[in-house]
Parts: C-alpha cells; sequence; structure tokens
C-alpha cells in the first residue's frame, strides 16, 4: 500500500498501481472474508463515483497536464527516504543507490523534486514499501481484505503501511513552528495527490469497472501485481512453471500412439 495519500485515493492508486504491473505468480489468494470484502468493495466504488472522481474531473478540467506532472514528480520524490529505507532493509545495496541517487539530484537540480531529473539521466524510478519488506523477510501475507476508503491490502500489506508511515520523516519534520499550519499542510498535500492520483489512472479504473467481475479482477490484479513487486521483476522459479501442462503426460500419449500405429504393420525388410 502506498502511504501520503488519503483513503479514496488508495483505491484508485491500488488499482492502477496493479493494473500496469505484469504478474509474476500465482493469480489469486486466499479470501475468506469475501463477503465483508465485496461490501467495502462496493463502498470504496460509490465514494470513488460520487465524491473523488467528480472532484478529479474539476480538478483536471483546472489545471494544465504540465501542472500535474510536476505534482506527480514532486509527491514521488518525497517518498524517496521511503524507498531507500526499504531498499536497505531488504538487501538491495544497488538498487538503495539508485534511489539516493535520485532523490539527491531531483531535489537540487529537479527544484525538490518538481521535475524527474534522474530518469533522465539514466536513473529508472522502483517503488518498495514495507509489506514488500516483510515478505522478502519470509512473512506470509494473510488473507485478502478490502477496508472502507483504504481499498485492497492484507494484514502484511496493512503493518506496512504503518510502517512506512512511521518511518516516513514528512510524518515527523515540523513545517512550520505551528502545529496546525503543519496539518494543514500534510492534508493540502494529500488532497491534491488524491486527485492527481486520480486523473493519471482514470483509464485503468474504467477498464477495471469495465470488468465483468470487477471485484475478482481486482483481486488478482492485486494479488500478482504485489508478487511481482516483492521479486523485483525476477522470474520465482518454484512459481514460474506452474501454468505449464504436464509435458510427461504428453510423452506417454506419444508413446502409446506410436505403439497403436505400429500394431499389425509389415515388417520391414533387412
Amino acid at each position: 500500500m502506498k502511504p501520503a495519500f488519503p483513503g479514496a485515493a488508495l483505491l484508485a492508486v491500488a488499482i492502477t498501481a496493479c493494473a500496469s504491473t505484469p504478474a509474476a505468480g500465482p493469480s489469486d489468494i486466499a479470501d475468506p472474508y469475501e463477503g465483508f470484502n465485496r461490501k467495502m468493495f462496493a463502498f470504496n466504488n460509490g465514494l470513488d463515483k460520487y465524491a473523488l472522481e467528480p472532484a478529479a474531473t474539476a480538478y483536471k478540467t483546472v489545471t494544465p497536464e504540465f501542472a500535474r506532472d510536476r505534482v506527480t514528480d514532486f509527491l514521488r520524490n518525497l517518498r524517496g527516504p521511503v524507498i531507500f529505507a526499504n531498499d536497505v532493509l531488504q538487501g538491495e545495496p544497488d538498487r538503495a543507490g539508485t534511489t539516493f541517487a535520485r532523490f539527491g539530484i531531483n531535489t537540487t537540480i529537479g527544484l525538490l523534486g518538481l521535475w524527474d531529473a534522474a530518469t533522465h539521466m539514466g536513473l529508472d524510478r522502483h517503488n518498495e514499501d514495507f509489506g514488500q519488506t516483510l515478505a522478502v523477510w519470509g512473512v506470509e501475507s494473510g488473507p485478502y481484505l478490502v477496508l472502507p476508503v483504504l481499498g485492497p491490502t492484507t494484514p502484511r500489506d496493512l503493518t506496512g503501511f504503518g510502517v512506512d508511515r512511521a518511518i516516513d520523516p514528512l510524518t515527523w519534520v515540523q513545517l512550520d513552528n505551528d502545529n496546525d499550519t503543519d496539518l494543514a499542510i500534510r492534508a493540502g498535500l494529500g488532497v491534491v495527490g488524491a486527485l492527481n492520483a486520480r486523473v493519471n489512472l482514470e483509464d485503468q479504473i474504467n477498464t477495471l469497472n469495465a470488468q465483468p467481475e470487477p471485484y475478482i479482477a481486482l483481486r488478482r490484479i492485486y494479488s500478482s501485481s504485489r508478487q511481482a513487486e516483492i521479486l523485483n521483476g525476477r522470474v520465482n522459479e518454484d512459481t514460474a512453471y506452474d501454468d505449464l501442462p504436464d509435458f510427461d503426460a504428453f510423452d506417454d500419449y506419444d508413446d502409446e500412439l506410436f505403439e497403436d500405429e505400429n500394431v499389425g504393420a509389415a515388417p520391414e525388410e533387412e
């Protein structure tokens, strides 16, 4: 789960982040609380339809694409310290180095992250969170959950979300000497981030909602995308061939077919 955005946006972010990530393992997850989850899914869809989507449409109307792109780059840069911490905790020094360099370049040359200069220098962006870190450490995901406002998650990812918030410097840094002002700034960042995310992900959300069974589609997308994120694009050799047929059975079939074709055949002349 991605911190820094308030609830309704988390649903949009979860949907689209998953939809844009290739599957890298089993495409489904245990769902023992499906009845509850479906109710929460319907609630979140209603919240998106009647609150977040209209607000995002208004935001898109008054905000040019160039400005929205700068908001996207700025908010992504703010996650740099959290991504770096999780890179280190996962024992990924190369990725940690890339994250550190990206944050330094984008914060300086990129004008506080308003421009993703690091990508233009060949330092590609990636995401990490503590839910992924727990998975790398061998913690099981637990059952699939859909929470009101927060959207799809698991106990492991929900724990990771809380830890990410705790280690995020933005949670603790004093932006102003007045607590009310700090709260207003953080809330403003959250609202703008939510609207910006909803605009960026509009096509993917519409595609999901057009599925015959959006609930099941989202569950599979969430599960497979999280697996892909945990593996950082690497293939899991234990599950990579789970969906392939049993080729030994085909060999047995070929042997039987060959024997049948040769029954009664005249012996070859020597």
